[in-house]
């Protein structure tokens, strides 16, 4: 979209600002730094689409999240699709009867976690869950659906406990986050 706005300066606030005169070559040196600087420090983002004839599965995608995205790949294609978050693809995947869902590291899930604030689960032994949990003033790290028989396993892994509210509650280091759902994952 195309910002059609425009502002103008007299010649007394041009004076007072810290705009100086520059000659074109110049302009055009500095200019070229900053879109070689631009170019250099490009951000890679994944994003989940769901794309093809989405109609019929409309009712089965994320109802909170409907944004429809238009990409542009490097080889020429265009695919259009809505956007499906991080914390809502094992939930689609299951809705629309896949046994397993894409491949997401760890450190995308304790980033999606962490940003949104989003449950996710996280898959494993056994069917848990990673949130984000304000306790004491800070942020943590989460984890739910765990077994008592199997909390030494969790502890030997780097995960730690707390007991709040008489309840033992199990918790990620937030520095270690994504090594240690790793390991849970594998189990």
């Amino acid at each position: 979209m195309k910002n059609s706005s425009r502002g103008y300066l007299t010649a007394d606030q041009l004076d007072e600002s810290n705009w100086e005169p520059v000659d074109e070559n110049e302009f055009r040196r500095l200019w070229q730094l900053e879109v070689d600087e631009a170019a250099s420090s490009l951000k890679h983002e994944r994003l989940h689409l769901a794309t093809g004839l989405l109609l019929p599965v409309w009712d089965k995608l994320p109802a909170d999240y409907v944004r429809v995205s238009r990409i542009c790949a490097s080889d020429g294609r265009s695919l259009l699709g809505r956007e499906v978050p991080i914390h809502c693809l094992s939930e689609l995947c299951r809705a629309l009867g896949l046994d397993q869902g894409p491949a997401i590291s760890a450190d995308e899930l304790v980033a999606s976690v962490l940003a949104t604030g989003r449950s996710v689960e996280i898959g494993g032994g056994e069917q848990l869950t990673l949130k984000r949990s304000l306790v004491n003033g800070r942020q943590r790290l989460e984890l739910t659906g765990w077994s008592a028989a199997r909390l030494d396993w969790y502890k030997a892994q780097g995960c730690f406990t707390e007991i709040i509210r008489y309840q033992t509650r199990l918790f990620v280091p937030l520095g270690d986050g994504g090594s240690i759902i790793s390991s849970l994952r594998s189990a």
